[in-house]
């Protein structure tokens, strides 16, 4: 048992301790067993009835978690889980819900061979509950069918990505009172806060709760509260009259101490409790924060009144060696690499990705994009519709209360004639959620980039096509043709291996597509050199994200020195190592951080006897030494870079010393 699931199990049995009338969450990670062989029908009901035949596994789980890089390509197709799950006499008279934090791409889950529920897309929860089909004192059998087929009613259509199958997140039992804050509403708290005013004098806020029961409410009551981030309330609501199976609780909290991103990331709690005669039943608690922001077109991103220059990565929820069955300690390692990047914007592309990674940027102080999966094509079938809608729905329901999140986003590089269901998929973000922005990225010109509040480009100048040079005239030139558009760059940068180099890369060389085998880390470093001060000196531009913070599996992909993958990430996907790049971006995005990195360090053993020396640098200079003998001094640029052009090297060893004010840096080069 991994200690993330042995704390699910402490919580449940404390919250069982501490309040016999209170819901119980109760992690069902572990006793899996798994078969590629079961599809449907009978089948099921065997496989669930006698615990499984297969393979025993622990959530999350693919079956993707070895092939997903194979030359055959990876397995997309039925995979089927089953358990027994233990239903004590005391759960008599309770409500039991399951619930799963992600399963892909479709999952239909099976209770004593009953199928009592269907889930199709990726990226969500979703939750049924089962009080009907089990019996307390007795266990039931549990089995969940998952296809990672495509599907041409299901979201994404393709991508430059794997779409994995398995129960990937984490799964759970949930037991409460037979009237209950509603587990099963699009699978979200049923809590949710609305900031219908929010500024530095007063934040005026509407809670919506979503109540579930067989019967009546008879008798049943809410206690709203609010506590600031030492536990006392700011809010006190009790004895709310509960009447139906939604309440509206309008409160206000007067100079609210505001989230502020990075610089202060301060949050509440709202706590609802319901009771019954009194005395407590179910209890749901969610962190929130309050905060203000907007996009202007020609000044960019405010928070709080105050601008910010949202420096983003985009990531991927992918790993070596394990996939998409990450862990908590996954998604935090991830974070510590954009901390010490200095990153303080995520796209968290492109799909709707795990809780942790929202409770992280809440805690941290990220400005968050997050998106439905409508990427890698369109179908203009009702079908396809309604699967994006549903998926926005959950979405945007399931993440509701999160102050990291600003952009809820509606599609990426869609291409053909799809405006009308942009414009519906816009008109629903905003009826769900009217105090968010919603955005779009796009790589081509067309009417449906103008629908959405704020639109992003993915723009890869001096990697597939054109110059570097280009990339600051291409968004002068959009801007000037749609001033009221709030404009941001959703993708830039290109692939590097960190096997591969040049002594000197200062052109441009269009990539052969995704069949170039030669990506020298260089190149990379050049492009995002290039790209990132175009950005920088362009105040209208409301945000930018980097293609990609980490090198991803994808079975498209030909190219570099690994078949399946795509390497424009800043680091390696195994997490080892950072590539020259990263340090680029941390010498410009964090300051408070002393940096002295020399560039091409694992260029060791050369061919060429002449060289050009880049260091990235926090100091205001630095001086290089080559042999042990100086070669200059020089003073770092606006953009923490310095570069000694047309360094001669001798025949055999170099060592290559940069010394600042800040700390130094070296490596050995040899030249045959």
């Amino acid at each position: 048992m991994s200690k993330y699931h042995s704390l699910a199990v402490i919580i449940a049995v404390f919250l069982a301790t501490a309040s016999a009338n209170a819901r119980e969450v109760i992690s069902i990670n572990e006793g899996w067993s798994f078969s590629k062989s079961i599809s449907t029908g009978a089948a099921v009901d065997q496989f669930a009835r006698f615990g499984g035949r297969g393979e025993k596994v622990n959530l999350p789980h693919t079956w993707n978690q070895s092939d997903f890089m194979d030359e055959g390509g990876y397995y997309r197709g039925y995979g089927s889980y089953s358990r027994k799950l233990a239903i004590p006499a005391s759960y008599a008279g309770k409500r039991l819900f399951l619930k799963f934090e992600a399963a892909g791409n479709e999952a239909t889950v099976f209770v004593n061979g009953r199928g009592i529920g269907s889930h199709k897309g990726a990226y969500n929860a979703f939750a049924f509950e089962i009080t009907p089909y089990v019996t307390p004192g007795d266990s039931c059998s549990v089995a969940v069918v998952c296809n990672n087929s495509q599907r041409i009613d299901i979201a994404p259509q393709g991508g430059d990505f794997n779409q994995y199958g398995g129960l990937y997140r984490d799964a759970w039992l949930i037991v409460t009172e037979d009237v209950c804050i509603a587990p099963d509403y699009y699978a979200s708290s049923g809590v949710f806060v609305s900031p219908t005013r929010v500024d530095r004098d007063l934040a005026q806020l509407r809670t919506d709760v979503v109540l579930s029961a067989p019967g009546s409410y008879k008798d049943c009551s809410l206690d709203f509260f609010i506590l600031d981030a030492q536990g006392d309330k700011v809010v006190d609501r009790p004895g709310i009259t509960v009447n139906n199976n939604r309440v509206s609780i309008v409160s206000e909290i007067s100079y609210p101490h505001l989230w502020n991103g990075k610089s202060d990331p301060y949050l509440y709690k709202a706590v609802v409790v319901l009771k019954r005669s009194g005395a407590e039943i179910d209890r749901i608690e969610e962190e929130i924060g309050l905060r203000y922001f907007s996009l202007d077109p020609e000044r960019g991103f405010f928070l709080n009144g105050n601008h910010l220059k949202l420096h983003g990565v985009c990531r991927h929820q992918d790993w070596a060696d394990i996939a998409v069955a990450l862990n908590e300690e996954n998604h935090l390692t991830d974070y510590a690499f954009f901390d010490e990047m200095g990153v303080d914007a995520l796209r968290l592309a492109h799909y709707p990705q795990a809780q942790t990674m929202f409770r992280e940027a809440d805690h941290r102080g990220y400005v968050v994009w997050e998106e439905i999966p409508f990427v890698g094509g369109y179908v203009n079938d009702e079908g396809f519709h309604e699967n994006l809608r549903f998926q926005l729905r959950e979405l945007i329901l399931q993440n509701y209360n999160h102050p990291s999140i600003c952009f809820w986003g509606i599609f990426n590089e869609i291409h053909g004639s799809f405006d009308a269901i942009v414009e519906e998929l816009n008109a629903l973000a905003h009826e769900l959620d009217p105090f968010r922005v919603t955005v779009a990225a796009t790589d081509q010109e067309g009417s449906y980039n103008l629908i959405t509040d704020a639109m992003a480009w993915n723009k890869y100048y001096g990697w597939y096509t054109d110059s570097v040079a280009d990339f600051g005239p291409f968004m002068d030139d959009w801007h000037a043709r749609f001033p009221h558009k709030p404009l941001g760059i959703s993708e830039y940068g290109g692939g590097a291996s960190v096997l591969h180099h040049v002594a000197k890369y200062d052109h441009d060389e269009k990539a052969a597509g995704f069949a170039d085998p030669f990506h020298p880390e260089e190149r990379q470093v050049w492009i995002h050199r290039h790209d990132w001060k175009a950005i920088a000196e362009r105040d209208y531009v409301w945000g930018s994200f980097v293609w990609n913070m980490f090198d991803f599996a994808s079975q498209i992909r030909r190219e570099g020195d690994t078949r399946g993958q795509n390497d424009k990430g800043l680091v390696t996907r195994d997490r080892k190592i950072r590539k020259d790049a990263f340090y680029f971006y941390k010498a410009n995005w964090n300051k408070a951080e002393k940096t002295v990195h020399l560039c091409s360090k694992n260029y060791a053993e050369r061919e060429e006897d002449t060289t050009d020396v880049i260091v990235f640098t926090t100091a205001p200079s630095a001086k290089l030494y080559l042999n042990g003998k100086l070669v200059s001094n020089a003073k770092t640029d606006a953009y923490a870079t310095i570069i000694w052009p047309e360094v001669k090297l001798q025949k055999g060893d170099n060592q290559v010393v940069v010394k600042t004010a800040d700390g130094e840096d070296s490596a050995v080069w040899t030249v045959k």
